[in-house]
């Protein structure tokens, strides 16, 4: 056991170090954040599993209480990890701390790998610190509360280090990993995935031609991880393109509020930027900080100077100046990205503007910082070893000691679940914080900053799961579960019967056995049936189109392939 905590010192070190960062957690209750509305989120999942679904796509209380299908388009990773904490006795609100307490963890332990991998343990150290206390990682927890966002950072140097390993050994089973490690991407941020293929098909490029052999066994090696993880997350990815256009998620999500042109970072507010609990807005008073972090950028900074001198000595760099001097360039080339001089790229590549905030980029400037910050401790390791340990503990003293004041949110709340889990507030509050996925076709208005919301009031959200809009139909329900809705309707002559969830591809509707087509032709949008005379059993079912059958099935013949293939090679050993 003392040998395996001398081998593994270092790693200690580094999840230690993320106690600071993450004792706020610690706290009983929970914390105000921007998106109020994760562990309401976790709760609709844990409904929506216990009610058969898997995977879950329909939640039944979010939509102002007439359901939508918030997991068809949202990224559900971060929320079935919360689950299994959820299901082992903690909390819907202990849950989710578990799962930034896990987040903190793993960005910090892989950010270590990648750079130990490059640099040495010191170096990686120093790196997984600067990464786990930089500024935005602050934002996204303390004070935006994105927990799927704040999750990203874990997989991004877990994809690098992997890759990195990938090439170096040519082994399949890092091809895996890999593929493992972008779909698992994917399934927390698909946002944040996306602008990350730039930099992953960079840094692949780079990697494969500064090997020089094996050319082509690398390029099949990666393009092998990038289809496994394709093939991995279809259940996910194809709903997603093939199903958007019935949302008002073009409408809401690019062009209001969150229109990436009035979201835009001034440059010197990478270097100064107040720290706050407050939202982003157009100009140069927005109420959170868009710093980068004084140390990163003065560490870059210099990295770049050695690099610089170097070349001009020697008029060459070796293996490890040329691979910093790349991640510089794609340092600055996050910074540019958050910038109004970026507005130009922004117009040209129409998905971008779905990731709604430019300065959404400081993550990955916080990956190529820290990595940044990593090599500077090597040079000065390779100068003095004691000199860099000493230099190592007096920055990470000033970077944890200035981090401080920002890894803690602005106001604990003395609450249970009861509190996040109550379906009235669900149903309305909660609602109106995110409904970008309610079917195209409902009723929408204006608001007084004329930003479109669904045209329903408070007192129109249902109390029941059904209503009789015409006739005097008595109505028994036999089931109410987010994805199937079972009534025994008796009707002295013939009803109307309005079963009160959204419309959308997917639902289909039975009466006594014979499926029968539904109107939607309301305000809402929402499900009505024309009932017969006499007694009927009636059901409203919400089943796979063909986009998520495909998915689905896909999905699940990826995975046995590679359950059956790790089996394999146990076997063969």
């Amino acid at each position: 056991m003392l040998n395996f905590f001398k081998k593994n010192w270092a790693v200690f070190v580094v999840l230690g170090l993320c106690f600071w960062a993450a004792k706020a957690l610690l706290v009983p209750g929970f914390f105000t954040i921007h998106d109020d509305e994760q562990i309401a989120r976790l709760f609709e999942l844990d409904s929506a599993l216990s009610d058969g679904q898997f995977p879950v796509r329909w939640v039944s209380d979010l939509g102002f209480g007439f359901g939508y299908p918030f997991f068809n388009f949202y990224p559900p990773f971060v929320y079935y990890l919360g689950e299994l904490f959820h299901k082992i006795g903690f909390s819907f609100i202990d849950s989710m701390k578990a799962v930034v307490f896990v987040g903190f963890l793993g960005s910090s332990f892989f950010m270590y790998l990648w750079v130990k991998n490059h640099f040495g343990k010191l170096a990686g150290i120093f790196s997984a610190l600067l990464y786990t206390y930089s500024s935005y990682h602050a934002v996204d927890i303390f004070v935006r509360g994105d927990i799927p966002e704040f999750f990203s950072f874990v997989w991004i140097p877990a994809i690098f280090w992997s890759l990195d390993l990938l090439f170096k050994t040519q082994k399949l089973k890092y091809a895996i990993i890999l593929s493992i490690f972008l779909a698992l991407l994917v399934l927390t941020h698909s946002l944040i995935a996306f602008p990350f293929l730039f930099f992953f098909v960079i840094y692949t490029v780079f990697s494969l031609f500064s090997k020089g052999k094996n050319l082509k066994k690398n390029f099949l090696l990666v393009f092998s991880s990038a289809a496994i993880s394709s093939l991995f997350t279809m259940f996910f990815w194809l709903p997603v393109f093939l199903e958007k256009k019935f949302t008002l998620v073009d409408q809401i999500l690019t062009q209001e509020l969150a229109n990436y042109k009035i979201h835009f970072v001034y440059l010197r507010q990478l270097w100064e930027s107040p720290w706050g609990y407050g939202g982003s807005i157009f100009g140069l008073y927005d109420g959170l900080s868009f710093e980068v972090g004084k140390t990163q950028l003065i560490l870059s900074l210099l990295v770049f100077l050695v690099i610089l001198f170097s070349y001009i000595k020697k008029r060459k760099l070796d293996e490890k100046f040329k691979l910093v001097l790349l991640i510089f360039v794609l340092f600055l080339f996050s910074l540019y990205m958050t910038s109004f001089y970026s507005q130009w790229i922004w117009g040209k590549i129409s998905l971008l503007p779905y990731l709604q905030f430019p300065w959404r980029f400081l993550l990955f400037a916080a990956v190529f910082s820290s990595f940044l910050g990593g090599f500077f401790i090597y040079l000065v390791q390779k100068l003095n070893k004691k000199i860099s340990i000493v230099l190592l503990l007096i920055l990470g003293l000033i970077i944890v000691l200035n981090s401080q004041q920002n890894l803690k949110p602005e106001k604990y709340l003395s609450v249970n679940d009861s509190f996040y889990t109550n379906r009235e507030d669900i149903n309305w509050k909660v609602s109106k914080m995110s409904f970008e996925f309610v079917p195209s076709g409902v009723a929408t208005k204006l608001s007084d900053i004329k930003t479109t919301q669904i045209d329903v009031e408070k007192k129109d959200t249902p109390n029941m799961p059904y209503k009789v809009i015409n006739g005097t139909a008595s109505v028994q329900v036999i089931s109410n579960k987010s994805n199937s809705k079972i009534f025994k309707v008796s009707s002295e002559k013939e009803s109307t019967l309005q079963i009160n969830t959204f419309s959308f591809p997917g639902w289909e509707t039975i009466i006594d056995e014979k499926k029968v087509k539904y109107k939607d032709n309301n305000k809402l949008k929402l499900i009505v049936l024309d009932i017969p005379q006499g007694v009927h059993l009636v059901t409203a079912n919400f089943v796979n189109t063909m986009p998520r059958a495909i998915g689905n099935a896909v999905s699940l013949i990826t995975v046995f392939n590679l359950i059956g293939f790790g089996l394999f090679r146990l076997w063969k050993k």
